[in-house]
């Protein structure tokens, strides 16, 4: 009887540090990318004007995958940021390049296609994003990874995004990267719409 006793207050404060350790792994969030992915310091993007009930493919959403990477990534989620005004976001894709790119294809990126997903041409190709594994480039190869977002236009007005949120796994840590590629939409059709 005693000995179970003593074992009791062993295996509660074992449990107390278990616990205190997820929780503050899990409150300290995702790490950043490291040099697996090469980030761009600048933003890019692009703006147009569509008729309201539009669907279309955002596919300008690209990050390199690097030579540096001493494993594969595993994908997350992708998750456009701060997306605001008249744009629902109807889902997301991905595709490794130039790995997923359709047979004969002529181009290895695109802008924008009608639809979601992405049906005909070079645009095809794209699978959900969680649990993609992609593998590290081999020296001196290019491959990135192409986020595919779908939006529809809801009514009339601006809308903008900041960039897309790519979370991954990668040598036992989930990390975070930013691609900085800000989209802007206006509608109706005939408006002019100037990216800022």
């Amino acid at each position: 009887m005693t000995k179970r006793r003593v074992w009791i207050p062993i295996v509660a404060a074992a449990l107390v540090v278990i616990v205190g350790a997820a929780v503050l792994y899990h409150r300290r969030g995702p790490r950043p990318a490291g040099p697996e992915l090469a980030r761009q310091d600048g933003a890019y993007g692009w703006s147009a004007s569509f008729a309201v009930g539009t669907i279309f493919t955002d596919g300008l959403n690209l990050i390199t995958v690097t030579d540096q990477a001493a494993g594969p990534l595993t994908l997350i989620s992708a998750t456009p940021l701060a997306p605001n005004g008249t744009l629902k976001v109807l889902g997301e894709r991905v595709r490794v390049v130039p790995d997923m790119l359709p047979k004969g294809y002529q181009t290895g990126w695109f802008q924008q296609v009608d639809g979601f997903p992405p049906t005909t041409g070079d645009a095809v190709g794209g699978v959900p994003v969680k649990g993609l594994v992609v593998q590290p480039s081999k020296p001196g190869e290019d491959r990135w990874i192409e986020i595919e977002i779908g939006y529809q236009v809801t009514g009339a007005g601006r809308s903008t995004r900041a960039g897309v949120e790519l979370l991954y796994t990668y040598d036992g840590q989930t990390r975070r990267a930013v691609i900085p590629s800000q989209l802007t939409i206006c509608a109706p059709a005939k408006i002019a719409c100037p990216a800022d």
